[in-house]
């Protein structure tokens, strides 16, 4: 018999087929990457709740700095201050600090205009244009691509803007709805909390592997034909769990399914071979006898 160490696969992925084991995994991958997304997303926002206290505390020691730097400028504006008014050496300071912060400005405005944009449109466009020749070969036509790609640009743009209009209008007849005390219209929907998203990613993650036990159990040739072969053989008609081995719940049925009516034909065939034998004795006479009047 074959052998029953496998993983134990729940009895409703067992009487599903193959097909269904497949549709229905590739149907709860993409939910389970959109859930472990989100519960992703709301860690990060966690975390940046406790990068935010602790830029505040940075910032904080920074106003400190800050103090640092204008007692030191003080103490410079009363060293220049001893032979000359004091409002005279603070307006030259002053006058320093502002020539150094323009110069300093000005160059990195230049050195960011020269840098931007950041990925040159020329090179995306040759990019597109490389994959275009790849895609179509000769047949591409880069006016005609630039042409359909300002048409996507501006439906996106027309699309951007009524989607707004949309939201607006909503929101304007939601609040309308509430002024009247009424129940709003249009029901908003509520994101789960990052405890359900765990559930709910805990018990697909479940039944994702009780698909991937599943399949391996229907893929698994060795056991199916070993299942096949005790059924044909006429062997225990109950597995190692206790239940009918052509039973829809049962590991390998579908092999022992097989067997079994292998076996059944067999018997058949055994049951009623005199018969069988004397319609082909007569089935080859009766062509012998059609082929001699056909002469």
């Amino acid at each position: 018999m074959a052998n029953q160490g496998s993983p134990r696969v729940s009895d409703q992925t067992r009487s599903s087929s193959l097909t269904d084991l497949v549709s229905t995994g590739a149907r709860l991958l993409p939910l389970q990457l959109k859930d472990e997304l989100s519960m992703v997303k709301s860690q990060m926002t966690k975390k940046g709740i406790t990068v935010g206290i602790g830029a505040g505390l940075a910032v904080v020691g920074l106003v400190f700095l800050f103090i640092m730097v204008v007692s030191l400028i003080v103490a410079m504006i009363g060293g220049f201050a001893q032979d000359r008014p004091v409002w005279f050496s603070a307006l030259m300071v002053a006058a320093g600090a502002l020539v150094v912060a323009l110069i300093l400005i000005l160059i990195g405005v230049f050195r960011i205009k020269a840098a931007m944009p950041l990925v040159p449109a020329e090179t995306v466009k040759g990019i597109k244009y490389d994959l275009g020749y790849l895609k179509e070969g000769n047949a591409f036509d880069p006016a005609e691509f630039d042409r359909l790609e300002a048409q996507k640009a501006e439906d996106k743009k027309v699309a951007a803007e009524r989607e707004e209009e949309r939201r607006k209008a909503v929101a304007a007849e939601d609040k309308a709805a509430k002024k009247r005390g009424e129940a709003p219209s249009h029901a908003t929907v509520q994101s789960p909390s990052y405890a359900e998203l765990a559930r709910r990613a805990q018990l697909r993650r479940q039944h994702l592997g009780d698909i991937r036990s599943g399949l391996e159990e229907k893929t698994d040739v060795k056991s199916q034909f070993s299942a096949f072969t005790s059924q044909f053989k006429g062997g225990q008609p109950h597995s190692s769990g206790g239940t009918e081995s052509t039973s829809p719940t049962a590991p390998y049925h579908t092999g022992a399914r097989a067997g079994q009516k292998a076996n059944d034909a067999s018997g058949y065939v055994k049951e009623k071979w005199q018969p069988l034998a004397l319609l082909g004795a007569a089935s080859t006479a009766i062509t012998v006898f059609a082929r001699q009047l056909k002469k």
